[in-house]
């Protein structure tokens, strides 16, 4: 992911923090972004040519000085300026390899990551024979090309051995440079600092925050580019071509994975308050960095805000997710030897992969709409809560272990309509075979995963109709 954007590598183990890679920014950047423009503007003739190469030292200050360029670009499309200058390092491919494996380490320690590994694969996020870190590791290998990291703020400028053209090199610095401009005047670091209180869904919120800005800032920036004759969308599209090569080691990945691409799209999405077209039309990034402001003051609550924006920014119809008591939940499921080791909040974005028939692979083409990253079987979502039990003597012996795995999946709905589709829709997707659902009042749903049929049973019996949802407010 060479080009333009930055998935956050996070503490579950791919996102929080910036590291901008070929295929995230370019392919779901660049080519979406040209995409929109061959519908709403005349190609242009001019051609822009490759970036040139030369020793690591020449490459380095000829980006540098480029990105003293294109900062000034930055600063007049977002109508913001830099507060300080913004230090650069050059790294080689390998010292990309270890910070990114330091910031897994740092954001998912060994003692953390075989329990998240298995809540992942309880639920059907990942196969059994997935391993986080290498896979990770893996798929970003040969796509970094570049990131800037909040907690130094530093933009670390990659060494590379191919060209690429001249607008794509711009393109990927004024996405980078968006991420330092946003850290000074919105705080990105606090943004992606891990925090205990984390969820796979709310992380995924911050990257798309922060991706979203950049992204949307880029395809202005693009959009420039074309107007004045410095972009080329023939040259563009053939450069995305010859990126889809590299695309396929995310296409072949677990679905999960394919989430880091999410925040670019969404993100985009949801900071235009739903309106991708007028991006297109305005003149600068202003109002991105007022919507930018006003959701880093006041969070988006879940993915389902992120998909559908305006649940979250018109008042009248915004809707927060029910926030599930933990507490009772706690209780209702306390056995001898049997311990909750890890709770989590799955949201409406997951929720649509792991409700993706089996065999429909992902493609692209179709993940280059934000529309694309629900289904009719997530949409209606209203709130949710993984619990992943293991047996033991003490909870630390259960968490060590990780025996006898089970899980629990309370899930809120709308309608009921909602909560039957999505029950329904369990028979084909990609949860585990051995799943099974009881309804929970009126738009709930309860899927457990791993329990045979007469503690299922035991456990409905036991719980009877209480409630389960502790508000709508807050985060869970």
């Amino acid at each position: 992911m060479v080009v333009c954007l930055t998935p956050m590598v996070k503490p579950s183990p791919h996102r929080r923090r910036f590291a901008r890679t070929r295929l995230a920014c370019f392919l779901l950047g660049a080519a979406a972004a040209a995409a929109l423009l061959q519908r709403t503007a005349p190609a242009l003739d001019a051609q822009a040519g490759p970036a040139r190469l030369g020793t690591a030292g020449s490459q380095f200050d000829a980006l540098v000085r480029l990105s003293e360029e294109v900062a000034k670009e930055v600063e007049a499309l977002r109508g913001w300026t830099f507060k300080k200058p913004v230090a650069k390092q050059l790294a080689t491919p390998e010292q990309v390899r270890q910070y990114v494996d330091g910031q897994l380490a740092a954001g998912l320690p060994e003692r953390d990551i075989a329990v998240v590994e298995a809540m992942l694969r309880t639920i059907g996020l990942i196969p059994a024979t997935c391993n986080l870190r290498s896979t990770f590791l893996g798929l970003m290998e040969n796509q970094v090309a570049g990131y800037y990291d909040p907690t130094t703020r530093t933009m670390h400028l990659v060494q590379r051995p191919d060209a690429m053209p001249a607008i794509v090199e711009r393109m990927m610095l004024a996405h980078e440079l968006t991420h330092a401009l946003d850290d000074q005047h919105a705080d990105l670091a606090t943004l992606v600092k891990p925090s205990p209180a984390s969820t796979e869904d709310s992380d995924l919120v911050a990257s798309a925050i922060g991706e979203g800005s950049a992204t949307a800032l880029m395809l202005q920036y693009l959009v420039k580019a074309q107007a004045s004759g410095r972009a080329n969308l023939a040259e563009l599209a053939e450069y995305a071509a010859q990126e889809a090569e590299r695309s396929k080691a995310f296409l072949d990945a677990p679905r999960y994975f394919s989430s880091i691409l999410a925040s670019y799209v969404c993100g985009m999405q949801f900071l235009a308050r739903g309106n991708l077209l007028s991006l297109i039309a305005a003149p600068d990034n202003r109002a991105i960095g007022e919507s930018l402001l006003a959701a880093r003051k006041d969070l988006p609550r879940s993915t389902e805000q992120i998909l559908h924006p305006s649940k979250y920014w018109d008042l009248a119809q915004r809707d927060e997710p029910a926030l599930i008591d933990d507490a009772a939940v706690e209780r209702w499921l306390a056995q001898p030897g049997r311990w909750i080791v890890r709770k989590d909040t799955i949201g409406e974005l997951l929720t649509a992969i792991l409700t993706t028939a089996r065999d429909k692979p992902p493609s692209l083409a179709s993940l280059q709409a934000a529309d694309a990253w629900t289904s009719p079987a997530a949409r209606g979502w209203g709130g949710d809560r993984f619990f992943l039990l293991a047996s033991g003597s003490t909870a630390a012996d259960a968490a060590r272990a990780l025996n006898d795995l089970k899980g629990v999946w309370i899930t809120t709905w709308d309608t009921p309509a909602d909560r039957d589709e999505f029950t329904a829709s369990l028979a084909t997707s990609s949860m585990p075979r051995a799943t099974a659902t009881a309804p929970l009042g009126d738009v709930g749903a309860i899927v457990f995963v791993g329990f045979e049929a007469s503690e299922r049973a035991a456990l409905v019996e036991r719980w009877g109709n209480r409630s389960l949802v502790a508000g709508r407010t807050g985060r869970q």
